[in-house]
């Protein structure tokens, strides 16, 4: 695995996306991941592993596009979730509950609408994320990039373990992202 080559793709695609370039290592991402995105406080790096250069060159593209894009935390933010809607879901929440907890004189009906706001909203946020993601890299990359790969990513799946399945579960489907992509762009 040439990682000379892996770092000045990477610095290529960070110029395009115009943010900073990831440190770049090889080493283990997890089980059925090609790389990964580890962000370190306001630092990110991209690890690496050994069946990245199975990949097509396409891919391998695809790949260091998604995951630089997602280093972007500005950016990522903002095409997640909004702070403003975080915090009216929050509001109606907080008004919904607070009756119940002055009747009933516990905070357990606040502990179980604040599990309910995680459990309800952690997957729609990471959906949003996710189709942020992909609008991004078809704005920067061209959208037969992203269509390719979310085409080869359905058909070979990522074998993930643990918790990393469950984040994969919670995406949406690669047909769904594309279906997504195909309706935002006309």
């Amino acid at each position: 695995m040439d990682m000379d080559k892996i770092r000045l793709r990477v610095e290529e695609m960070s110029r395009l996306f115009g943010v900073k370039p990831p440190a770049v290592i090889h080493g283990e991402p997890p089980e059925g991941a090609d790389c990964i995105l580890k962000r370190r406080g306001k630092y990110s790096l991209i690890v690496v592993g050994d069946t990245f250069d199975a990949l097509p060159e396409r891919l391998q593209d695809a790949d260091i596009a998604w995951v630089v894009a997602a280093s972007d935390a500005k950016h990522v933010r903002k095409d997640g979730v909004s702070m403003r809607r975080a915090l009216v879901i929050g509001l109606v929440i907080g008004t919904l509950v607070a009756p119940f907890v002055i009747l009933y004189d516990s905070f357990i009906p606040l502990l179980i609408a604040v599990v309910a706001v995680v459990v309800v909203m952690s997957p729609y946020a990471l959906r949003q994320r996710m189709y942020g993601l992909d609008r991004r890299v078809a704005k920067v990359c061209g959208e037969e990039m992203v269509r390719h790969a979310l085409s080869y990513w359905e058909e070979h799946p990522p074998q993930m373990r643990g918790l990393y399945r469950l984040v994969l579960k919670l995406q949406p489907s690669m047909a769904k992202r594309a279906a997504r992509l195909a309706s935002a762009n006309q």
